[in-house]
């Protein structure tokens, strides 16, 4: 008997607790290899009793990869933060997004994906702050970053028109000059 515990709950205990304490890793020796970070404006279209209505959400996902000291970290039970600033500001928390899962695929890569109405994500920075599960400070963090326009849908092919009206006048006017 050791600590209390018979040989089989001895082995079985080092079954479950050895690999946990192999695949931590101190989020000061992890590093990260983003592979891609997306940001994206899904639109669809609603038939209301006030007629069609666009409905628009900003779409985001990452893949990345974790390594402890250079070695892949597999399989690893992970989760995300998501935090927004403007500017220069200071990072805040976005609310609704404090858990968002990760997910595993390949050996050693990692997915997440978010999407909110666009109406409640600005522009500005994202950043996925990026945890082991149960532990409170972040290993790894992706950035990416969101604009909405400020001309959109109608008023932008309104906008073209009197840009390639303005061009074609230039150069008309420019031709007869030289003329």
């Amino acid at each position: 008997r050791v600590l209390g515990c018979s040989a089989p709950q001895l082995l079985c205990l080092l079954a479950v607790a050895l690999p946990a304490a192999l695949a931590s890793c101190p989020a000061s020796d992890v590093s990260i290899v983003q592979d891609g970070a997306y940001t994206d404006m899904a639109s669809s279209w609603i038939q209301t009793h006030q007629g069609i209505t666009e409905d628009k959400m900003a779409v985001f996902s990452g893949e990345f990869r974790l390594l402890c000291k250079s070695e892949p970290i597999k399989a690893a039970a992970l989760r995300a933060r998501i935090v927004y600033r403007s500017g220069s500001e200071a990072y805040v928390p976005k609310e609704g997004l404090q858990n968002v899962a990760v997910l595993a695929n390949a050996p050693g890569s990692y997915q997440f994906s978010f999407a909110l109405p666009e109406k409640q994500m600005p522009s500005g920075e994202y950043k996925a702050e990026i945890f082991f599960v149960g532990e409170l400070t972040p290993a790894a963090s992706i950035s990416m970053f969101h604009s909405v326009p400020f001309i959109h849908g109608r008023h932008m092919e309104i906008l073209a028109m009197i840009v390639l009206a303005a061009q074609t006048y230039y150069v008309a006017n420019q031709y007869s000059q030289s003329q």
